[in-house]
């Protein structure tokens, strides 16, 4: 598997809202969101699934609530048009009855893994290739259809898969030990792989302090580890306690939140593992090791892995409530009439700790209401038309001719730290009546008298502009379906700053 695959897998956790919302809950009109009430279980699965005849897979899926919380939901495999097919060799997950299984409540942002078994026949003259049809239901109502293609081969091959991992529970400063295994389930051998841990935020980092491991910076502290040794057709692998992965909250690391850490093995090439080779020569310390767990004989050649999509696992550290003072940035357009001029305004997070990333209940943004006065000629592409993120308008993003625009932050803002939105405009004649910033600092942000800042006229020549200082309440929590579009775009910008990691291998 290539590691530019793998960094799709990686982001479909942030495609996951936006294909529950435009695939289902907006078939009306592409401009209009969902109404907040409406229903979003999406499920996270693999497009295809490859099985060696005579074989078993055990195949993962997540069922994923993107929107408010839900009752009596239903996990159907297949549909009434188009039942399991009998040559599948279909086991049900644990629990449930047939090809139905009944998952309860869902909380919001809650998601599921759900594991089933594929073994299917090859009656003379059959397709090689099956659909199994995937849908979810709230209280009867359909809410999201997939599918999976489920392919029979009997060239064989590897078949890397990591084992699932437990969320944790951290407070700041801690650190813990992730156990967690890695099996190759094909009938061919992997002659050399690697170990992809990869924090989304800096809140959370990954502690692999080991001579055949590699931080890349870019990637905000996500590591890859390198095992120059073959693992076999059934074979299986775990960390040893003595070299064991461990994961450390940052002691400024902002709460509530949940972390999410991805973990992913990957075979590798013989020139990248050259490669990397000379890249860690010379480097101290211990080697990070594999403990054999079981092991079956196989030809030693390189291939290809036959189901990428379940190399990889996340799991979450969770870190409790901290507190951190967001205030706003205001600034002021300045010079003559008729001249073009730039304000940066924004949030600056006075601390004592970070400032909690996006979620589906919450996300950090800056309300901007603009002066009278201007010709707005140019506008952050961060940000929309509108007052939050309920009401911004995701179609028309491009609208100069509005004066309130919804600024989304994508930055991690440690304490320091600061986001500053660009706007350029031409300063007209006439009245300058002063625009705001204000910021939401959520759950974290107890001193609501620096939420607010002035955004101005000052003219250099001529008339006169400015405007009083402005405080007041902050803008108010997200909710609804436009929280869950912003955060969808939100994990896509974070995983596209670390896709230089993904590219390696080629």
């Amino acid at each position: 598997m290539r590691l530019r695959a793998l960094l799709r897998r990686l982001v479909l956790p942030a495609v996951a809202g936006s294909l529950a919302l435009t695939g289902l809950a907006m078939p009306a009109r592409a401009a209009e969101t969902p109404e907040p009430d409406m229903p979003m279980l999406g499920i996270l699965s693999p497009e295809t699934v490859t099985v060696i005849n005579g074989q078993s897979k055990t195949v993962k899926i997540d069922v994923w609530n993107v929107g408010n919380a839900v009752k009596d939901v239903v996990l159907d495999f297949g549909t009434a048009g188009k039942p399991v097919a009998a040559d599948l060799g279909f086991t049900p997950p644990a629990g449930c009855t047939g090809s139905v299984c009944a998952l309860g409540d869902f909380k919001t942002g809650e998601k599921r893994t759900v594991k089933f078994t594929l073994k299917p026949s090859a009656p003379a003259g059959a397709s090689p290739a099956k659909v199994l049809g995937l849908a979810t239901s709230v209280g009867g109502v359909k809410s999201f259809e997939t599918s999976i293609t489920v392919v029979r081969t009997a060239k064989g091959g590897a078949d890397l898969e990591i084992g699932d991992i437990k969320d944790l529970k951290l407070g700041r400063g801690q650190s813990a030990d992730v156990p967690f295994t890695v099996a190759n389930t094909g009938n061919q051998e992997v002659k050399a792989f690697g170990l992809l841990v990869l924090p989304v935020f800096g809140g959370v980092e990954a502690v692999l302090n080991y001579r055949n491991c590699l931080t890349d910076e870019e990637m905000g502290g996500g590591l890859i580890c390198v095992f120059n040794e073959p693992l076999a057709a059934g074979g299986a692998f775990a960390l040893p306690e003595s070299t064991p992965l461990r994961v450390k909250a940052a002691s400024d690391a902002a709460g509530p939140y949940d972390y999410p850490v991805y973990v992913a093995a990957v075979g590798l090439t013989d020139t990248f593992v050259l490669d990397f080779a000379a890249k860690t020569a010379g480097a101290k310390g211990a080697e990070l090791k594999l403990a054999k767990l079981a092991t079956v004989s196989a030809e030693p050649k390189e291939v290809e892995d036959l189901n990428p999509e379940d190399n990889i696992t996340d799991f979450s550290v969770s870190v409790p409530k901290s507190s951190s003072d967001s205030a706003a940035v205001g600034g002021a357009f300045t010079g003559a009439v008729g001249d073009s001029s730039t304000v940066k305004v924004g949030v600056r997070n006075l601390g004592p700790t970070g400032m909690i990333p996006a979620s589906l209940t919450w996300f950090p943004y800056v309300h901007v209401r603009l002066p009278s006065g201007i010709d707005l000629t140019e506008v952050d592409n961060r940000c929309l038309p509108g007052t939050n993120p309920d009401n911004a308008d995701y179609m028309d993003f491009r609208n100069l001719a509005e004066r309130d625009f919804v600024c989304l932050v994508f930055e991690d803002l440690r304490k320091g730290d600061q986001d500053l939105f660009r706007f350029t405009a031409d300063i007209l004649e006439g009245e300058h009546k002063a625009g705001s910033v204000t910021v939401d600092g959520g759950v974290q942000d107890s001193k609501s008298g620096n939420d607010k800042a002035a955004v101005t006229v000052e003219l250099t020549a001529g008339g006169s502009g400015g405007g009083l200082p402005i405080t007041g309440a902050p803008a108010g929590l997200v909710a609804g379906a436009g929280a869950v579009l912003l955060v969808a775009g939100f994990f896509a910008y974070r995983m596209a700053r670390r896709r230089r990691i993904v590219t390696v291998v080629d």
